[in-house]
Protein backbone atom coordinates (compact mmCIF):
# COMPACT_ATOMS: atom_id res chain seq x y z
CA UNK A 1 0.00 0.00 0.00
CA UNK A 2 1.38 3.34 -0.98
CA UNK A 3 1.90 5.92 1.70
CA UNK A 4 -0.34 8.80 1.14
CA UNK A 5 1.14 12.18 1.85
CA UNK A 6 -1.04 14.23 4.09
CA UNK A 7 -1.25 17.90 3.21
CA UNK A 8 -1.30 20.33 6.07
CA UNK A 9 -3.64 23.22 5.53
CA UNK A 10 -3.19 26.48 7.37
CA UNK A 11 -6.12 27.72 9.36
CA UNK A 12 -7.95 30.90 8.34
CA UNK A 13 -6.44 32.86 11.23
CA UNK A 14 -2.92 31.74 10.28
CA UNK A 15 -3.44 32.84 6.67
CA UNK A 16 -4.71 36.21 7.85
CA UNK A 17 -1.65 36.65 10.07
CA UNK A 18 0.67 35.82 7.17
CA UNK A 19 -1.06 38.44 5.02
CA UNK A 20 -0.71 41.00 7.80
CA UNK A 21 3.03 40.46 8.29
CA UNK A 22 4.16 42.82 5.44
CA UNK A 23 1.82 45.54 6.68
CA UNK A 24 2.93 45.10 10.29
CA UNK A 25 6.59 45.23 9.26
CA UNK A 26 5.98 48.43 7.29
CA UNK A 27 4.16 49.98 10.25
CA UNK A 28 6.97 49.03 12.61
CA UNK A 29 9.77 50.29 10.34
CA UNK A 30 8.17 53.50 9.04
CA UNK A 31 5.93 54.50 11.95
CA UNK A 32 6.57 52.79 15.30
CA UNK A 33 10.37 52.98 15.31
CA UNK A 34 10.56 56.63 14.09
CA UNK A 35 7.91 57.65 16.64
CA UNK A 36 9.86 55.99 19.46
CA UNK A 37 12.97 57.80 18.27
CA UNK A 38 11.11 61.14 18.31
CA UNK A 39 9.86 60.33 21.80
CA UNK A 40 13.45 59.65 22.87
CA UNK A 41 14.66 62.99 21.49
CA UNK A 42 11.90 64.76 23.39
CA UNK A 43 13.24 63.40 26.69
CA UNK A 44 16.94 64.36 26.35
CA UNK A 45 18.71 67.71 26.61
CA UNK A 46 20.38 67.56 23.15
CA UNK A 47 21.57 65.06 20.58
CA UNK A 48 25.21 65.29 21.70
CA UNK A 49 25.22 64.84 25.49
CA UNK A 50 21.93 62.91 25.49
CA UNK A 51 21.17 63.42 29.16
CA UNK A 52 17.62 62.63 30.16
CA UNK A 53 15.65 65.69 31.24
CA UNK A 54 12.31 63.86 31.11
CA UNK A 55 9.42 66.35 30.85
CA UNK A 56 11.46 69.55 30.83
CA UNK A 57 11.23 69.89 27.04
CA UNK A 58 7.44 69.50 27.17
CA UNK A 59 7.10 72.11 29.92
CA UNK A 60 9.29 74.51 27.95
CA UNK A 61 7.26 73.91 24.80
CA UNK A 62 3.94 74.45 26.56
CA UNK A 63 5.28 77.76 27.90
CA UNK A 64 6.52 78.91 24.50
CA UNK A 65 4.33 81.76 23.21
CA UNK A 66 4.84 80.75 19.58
CA UNK A 67 3.73 77.18 20.27
CA UNK A 68 0.65 78.49 22.08
CA UNK A 69 -0.06 80.83 19.16
CA UNK A 70 0.30 77.95 16.69
CA UNK A 71 -1.91 75.70 18.82
CA UNK A 72 -4.61 78.39 19.03
CA UNK A 73 -4.60 78.95 15.26
CA UNK A 74 -4.74 75.21 14.53
CA UNK A 75 -7.71 74.78 16.86
CA UNK A 76 -9.47 77.81 15.35
CA UNK A 77 -9.07 76.25 11.91
CA UNK A 78 -10.81 73.13 13.21
CA UNK A 79 -13.56 75.01 15.07
CA UNK A 80 -14.39 77.43 12.23
CA UNK A 81 -13.53 75.75 8.93
CA UNK A 82 -14.48 72.12 9.60
CA UNK A 83 -18.18 72.80 10.48
CA UNK A 84 -18.53 75.05 7.42
CA UNK A 85 -16.95 72.34 5.27
CA UNK A 86 -19.29 69.62 6.57
CA UNK A 87 -22.43 71.77 6.21
CA UNK A 88 -21.57 72.77 2.63
CA UNK A 89 -20.69 69.18 1.69
CA UNK A 90 -23.93 67.90 3.22
CA UNK A 91 -26.03 70.46 1.34
CA UNK A 92 -24.36 69.65 -1.98
CA UNK A 93 -24.74 65.92 -1.31
CA UNK A 94 -28.46 66.35 -0.64
CA UNK A 95 -28.88 68.19 -3.95
CA UNK A 96 -26.89 65.52 -5.81
CA UNK A 97 -28.91 62.73 -4.24
CA UNK A 98 -32.13 64.16 -5.74
CA UNK A 99 -30.76 63.29 -9.17
CA UNK A 100 -31.27 66.68 -10.82
CA UNK A 101 -29.73 66.31 -14.28
CA UNK A 102 -27.89 69.63 -14.61
CA UNK A 103 -26.53 69.29 -11.05
CA UNK A 104 -25.29 65.75 -11.62
CA UNK A 105 -23.32 66.96 -14.64
CA UNK A 106 -21.32 69.27 -12.39
CA UNK A 107 -20.33 66.65 -9.80
CA UNK A 108 -16.95 66.07 -11.46
CA UNK A 109 -16.05 69.67 -10.55
CA UNK A 110 -16.08 68.76 -6.86
CA UNK A 111 -13.38 66.14 -7.41
CA UNK A 112 -11.04 68.52 -9.25
CA UNK A 113 -9.52 70.06 -6.08
CA UNK A 114 -8.09 66.65 -5.18
CA UNK A 115 -6.27 66.23 -8.52
CA UNK A 116 -5.17 69.78 -9.36
CA UNK A 117 -1.53 70.47 -8.31
CA UNK A 118 -1.25 72.60 -5.20
CA UNK A 119 1.09 75.11 -6.86
CA UNK A 120 -1.54 75.88 -9.51
CA UNK A 121 -4.19 76.44 -6.84
CA UNK A 122 -1.96 78.79 -4.88
CA UNK A 123 -1.30 80.96 -7.94
CA UNK A 124 -5.03 81.49 -8.37
CA UNK A 125 -5.54 82.04 -4.65
CA UNK A 126 -2.85 84.72 -4.57
CA UNK A 127 -4.41 86.62 -7.46
CA UNK A 128 -7.82 86.54 -5.78
CA UNK A 129 -6.99 87.27 -2.13
CA UNK A 130 -3.95 89.51 -2.37
CA UNK A 131 -6.13 92.45 -3.40
CA UNK A 132 -5.61 95.15 -0.80
CA UNK A 133 -3.35 92.84 1.24
CA UNK A 134 -6.46 91.04 2.49
CA UNK A 135 -4.42 87.92 3.36
CA UNK A 136 -2.22 89.94 5.72
CA UNK A 137 -5.15 90.78 7.98
CA UNK A 138 -7.32 87.69 7.89
CA UNK A 139 -6.88 83.88 7.88
CA UNK A 140 -9.96 83.48 5.67
CA UNK A 141 -7.94 82.72 2.49
CA UNK A 142 -6.43 79.68 4.19
CA UNK A 143 -9.83 78.65 5.55
CA UNK A 144 -11.37 78.93 2.07
CA UNK A 145 -8.45 77.00 0.60
CA UNK A 146 -8.89 74.22 3.15
CA UNK A 147 -12.62 74.00 2.44
CA UNK A 148 -12.15 74.05 -1.34
CA UNK A 149 -9.40 71.42 -1.15
CA UNK A 150 -11.34 68.95 1.01
CA UNK A 151 -14.97 69.42 0.03
CA UNK A 152 -14.68 66.89 -2.80
CA UNK A 153 -13.90 63.84 -0.67
CA UNK A 154 -16.57 64.90 1.85
CA UNK A 155 -19.20 65.11 -0.90
CA UNK A 156 -18.21 61.69 -2.24
CA UNK A 157 -18.57 60.06 1.20
CA UNK A 158 -21.84 61.79 2.11
CA UNK A 159 -23.43 61.23 -1.31
CA UNK A 160 -22.57 57.52 -1.08
CA UNK A 161 -24.25 57.37 2.33
CA UNK A 162 -27.36 59.20 1.08
CA UNK A 163 -27.79 57.03 -2.00
CA UNK A 164 -27.44 53.84 0.08
CA UNK A 165 -30.71 54.57 1.93
CA UNK A 166 -33.46 52.40 0.48
CA UNK A 167 -36.43 54.20 -1.06
CA UNK A 168 -38.89 51.83 0.63
CA UNK A 169 -38.11 53.47 3.96
CA UNK A 170 -39.16 56.87 2.65
CA UNK A 171 -42.26 55.42 0.98
CA UNK A 172 -43.37 53.81 4.23
CA UNK A 173 -42.84 57.06 6.12
CA UNK A 174 -44.80 59.03 3.51
CA UNK A 175 -47.72 56.62 3.88
CA UNK A 176 -47.70 57.43 7.59
CA UNK A 177 -48.02 61.13 6.76
CA UNK A 178 -44.40 62.27 7.17
CA UNK A 179 -43.46 65.47 5.33
CA UNK A 180 -40.10 66.31 3.74
CA UNK A 181 -38.72 67.94 6.90
CA UNK A 182 -39.64 64.92 9.00
CA UNK A 183 -38.13 62.55 6.44
CA UNK A 184 -34.78 64.28 6.60
CA UNK A 185 -34.68 64.85 10.37
CA UNK A 186 -36.02 61.44 11.42
CA UNK A 187 -34.67 59.17 8.67
CA UNK A 188 -31.95 60.72 6.53
CA UNK A 189 -29.80 62.40 9.18
CA UNK A 190 -29.88 59.49 11.70
CA UNK A 191 -29.03 56.92 9.01
CA UNK A 192 -26.06 58.84 7.61
CA UNK A 193 -24.79 59.97 11.03
CA UNK A 194 -21.94 57.39 11.16
CA UNK A 195 -20.67 58.69 7.81
CA UNK A 196 -21.02 62.29 9.02
CA UNK A 197 -18.91 61.50 12.09
CA UNK A 198 -16.27 59.82 9.94
CA UNK A 199 -16.23 62.79 7.56
CA UNK A 200 -15.78 65.19 10.48
CA UNK A 201 -12.84 63.18 11.83
CA UNK A 202 -11.27 62.98 8.38
CA UNK A 203 -11.63 66.73 7.94
CA UNK A 204 -10.04 67.41 11.33
CA UNK A 205 -7.07 65.22 10.47
CA UNK A 206 -6.77 66.94 7.08
CA UNK A 207 -6.74 70.34 8.80
CA UNK A 208 -3.30 69.45 10.14
CA UNK A 209 -2.11 68.92 6.54
CA UNK A 210 -2.81 72.40 5.25
CA UNK A 211 0.80 73.49 5.81
CA UNK A 212 1.93 72.95 2.22
CA UNK A 213 -0.81 75.13 0.79
CA UNK A 214 -0.33 77.83 3.43
CA UNK A 215 3.46 77.82 2.99
CA UNK A 216 3.18 78.25 -0.78
CA UNK A 217 0.51 80.93 -0.38
CA UNK A 218 2.56 83.12 1.96
CA UNK A 219 5.96 82.09 0.58
CA UNK A 220 7.70 82.38 3.96
CA UNK A 221 8.44 80.41 7.13
CA UNK A 222 6.87 83.19 9.19
CA UNK A 223 3.35 84.02 7.95
CA UNK A 224 1.07 86.54 9.70
CA UNK A 225 0.28 85.61 13.28
CA UNK A 226 -3.29 84.58 12.43
CA UNK A 227 -2.02 81.83 10.08
CA UNK A 228 0.94 80.56 12.13
CA UNK A 229 -0.02 76.93 12.81
CA UNK A 230 1.65 73.95 14.49
CA UNK A 231 3.20 72.82 11.22
CA UNK A 232 5.01 76.15 10.91
CA UNK A 233 6.30 75.85 14.47
CA UNK A 234 7.67 72.34 13.90
CA UNK A 235 9.12 73.24 10.50
CA UNK A 236 10.95 76.26 11.90
CA UNK A 237 12.41 74.21 14.76
CA UNK A 238 13.62 71.68 12.23
CA UNK A 239 15.35 74.40 10.22
CA UNK A 240 16.99 75.69 13.42
CA UNK A 241 18.11 72.11 14.28
CA UNK A 242 16.28 72.38 17.58
CA UNK A 243 15.33 68.72 17.63
CA UNK A 244 14.19 68.74 21.25
CA UNK A 245 11.54 71.42 20.68
CA UNK A 246 10.61 69.77 17.40
CA UNK A 247 10.25 66.34 19.02
CA UNK A 248 8.26 67.56 22.01
CA UNK A 249 5.89 69.63 19.85
CA UNK A 250 5.46 66.69 17.45
CA UNK A 251 4.57 64.35 20.32
CA UNK A 252 2.12 66.90 21.77
CA UNK A 253 0.52 67.34 18.33
CA UNK A 254 0.18 63.59 17.88
CA UNK A 255 -1.44 63.33 21.32
CA UNK A 256 -3.85 66.12 20.36
CA UNK A 257 -4.82 64.38 17.10
CA UNK A 258 -5.12 61.01 18.83
CA UNK A 259 -7.32 62.54 21.54
CA UNK A 260 -9.60 64.18 18.97
CA UNK A 261 -9.96 60.94 17.00
CA UNK A 262 -10.65 58.87 20.13
CA UNK A 263 -13.25 61.40 21.33
CA UNK A 264 -14.89 61.40 17.92
CA UNK A 265 -15.02 57.60 17.82
CA UNK A 266 -16.51 57.53 21.32
CA UNK A 267 -19.20 60.00 20.27
CA UNK A 268 -19.90 57.97 17.14
CA UNK A 269 -20.32 54.75 19.14
CA UNK A 270 -22.67 56.50 21.56
CA UNK A 271 -24.81 58.64 19.24
CA UNK A 272 -24.08 57.37 15.72
CA UNK A 273 -26.07 54.17 15.89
Amino acid sequence: MKNRKTKKHLSWNAKCMLCLIPSLLGTAVFFAFPYLRVLYYSLIDNQFRRNFVWLDNYIETLQNKYFLLALKNSLLLIIIAVPVLIILALLVSLVLSYGIRWVRKTRFAFVLPMVIPTASIVVIWRSVFNIGNFAEYSPLPIYFLFIWKNIGICIVLLTAALTSIEGNIYNAAKLDGANSFTLHTKITIPMIMPTVFFTVLLSIVNSFKIFKESYLFYGTNYPPDHSYTLQYYMNNNFLKLDYQSLASSAVLTSILVFGIVMAGMAIQRRYGK
